[in-house]
């Protein structure tokens, strides 16, 4: 009712013998006012929402596609090149090569039932193995006489390639369904989503070419704080063993006995440190005193990259299989549990190495230390687990 009178008062005030000028001033007028109406309009308002979530969104789906193309060529170049240097009498079929990778991106591992609980850590634990076993035996078919660390690393980059793909597809998911049922607050979810799933994007972007490179990331900086630990002990030897793609070694630290458990460099991978513990304890029969892992630790804002925090408990991250492990054999031999975590942001954790980050691994082989000095007497065992991605770390 409003605004009819205020239309009628525009009406009489321009009279049938306005001038011309005063005709456009009420054109102008009533036009104002029809877009004050649609601005107040809800379905208008839905409309601007969808179409600025939109715009931001959809940028960030094209900008993320580039990036994703640009990898994939990266990683082909990559195998291109190793094949070369590597003298293969065949030549190059880059579709071969671009098949399989695009192939591995869309790989997908389904769930287990967990309706029924009984068993269910044993079917992840298969999952997770028969995973990273298909995908490098696939990258094995595309470098036959390439050396497993190579190889390794380029499973690195193809996996985080397969999760840039995913977070595309996902994005790429609610961006049509918001523009099909003209739903923003699907779009809004994504939208305000979005700073923290381009940091990520960004990190797995600098992450793919680094573990290309063969550089430390900052999550291997458990592995170097064993390793470093390792140097500074006497009499370090590898026990021979059969667990896949880990190294078990033995140290003497002041007169304890340091099993020291990692992955096995320098390629890219992060080990099998549960079954590592399973056979020193159960078949070698060893009976720590203490069980130390070394991790590194997502930061909150505002704590400083490189801090370092003790604990109670497993330092580990990943789905819970090889942390659920670990504690089930600490509990059965009650065997305490001790951890040591390296602080860093997400980007940090992904890209190469930082000084910072280094400088806490030296500070995390000197907590190690006195951890072992105040918990473990000598002629006493202790068991080290240096957690995390040990791509150019040495064994």
């Amino acid at each position: 009712m409003g605004i009819l009178v205020v239309l009628q008062h525009i009406l009489l005030q321009v009279g049938l013998g306005s001038s011309q000028s005063s005709f456009w001033n009420l054109i102008s007028t009533i036009l104002w006012i029809v877009i004050l109406i649609l601005f107040l309009t809800p379905y208008f308002q839905n409309y601007m929402s969808i179409m600025w979530f939109s715009y931001s969104v959809g940028n960030f789906l094209t900008s993320l596609s580039k990036l994703i193309t640009n990898n994939v060529n990266l990683v082909i170049s990559h195998i291109d090149q190793l094949l070369k240097s590597n003298g293969s009498p065949q030549p190059t079929n880059r579709g071969n090569i671009e098949k399989i990778v695009q192939d591995l991106m869309e790989f997908v591992v389904i769930e287990p039932v967990n309706a029924e609980p009984t068993g269910l850590m044993r079917t992840l634990k298969l999952l997770v193995t028969t995973y990273n076993e298909k995908l490098e035996s696939s990258i094995k078919t595309l470098l036959p006489s390439v050396d497993k660390p190579l190889v390794q690393n380029v499973v690195d980059a193809v996996d985080g390639l397969r999760e840039l793909n995913y977070i595309y597809k996902v994005i790429m998911h609610y961006y049509k369904l918001s523009n099909k049922y003209k739903n923003p607050y699907l779009m809004l979810q994504v939208y305000m989503l979005l700073p923290i799933i381009k940091e990520y994007v960004n990190a797995l972007n600098g992450a793919i070419s680094t573990f290309l490179k063969g550089q430390p990331v900052g999550d291997a900086a458990g592995p170097l704080t064993v390793y470093r630990f390792m140097r500074s002990c006497s009499g370090a030897s590898e026990i021979t063993h059969n667990v896949r793609d880990t190294y078990i070694g033995l140290c003497n630290f002041e007169g304890r006995r340091v099993y020291v458990i990692k992955a096995r460099g320098p390629g890219g991978t992060v080990g099998s440190l549960d079954d590592g513990i399973t056979y020193l304890v159960e078949r070698v029969g060893v009976r720590p005193k203490l069980i130390i892992t070394v991790d590194a630790a997502l930061k909150l804002e505002g704590e400083k990259t490189g801090s370092i925090a003790e604990g109670i408990g497993v330092a580990m991250g990943g789905i819970g299989v090889e942390r659920f492990n670990i504690e089930r054999t600490a509990s059965k031999y009650d065997i305490p549990l001790y951890a040591v975590l390296i602080k860093m942001g997400l980007p940090e954790a992904l890209s190469a190495m930082s000084k910072d980050v280094e400088n806490a691994v030296n500070e995390a082989v000197e907590r190690v230390k006195r951890v072992i000095r105040e918990s473990v007497r000598e002629g006493e065992e202790v068991i080290l687990i240096g957690v995390g991605n040990t791509g150019g770390v040495a064994q």
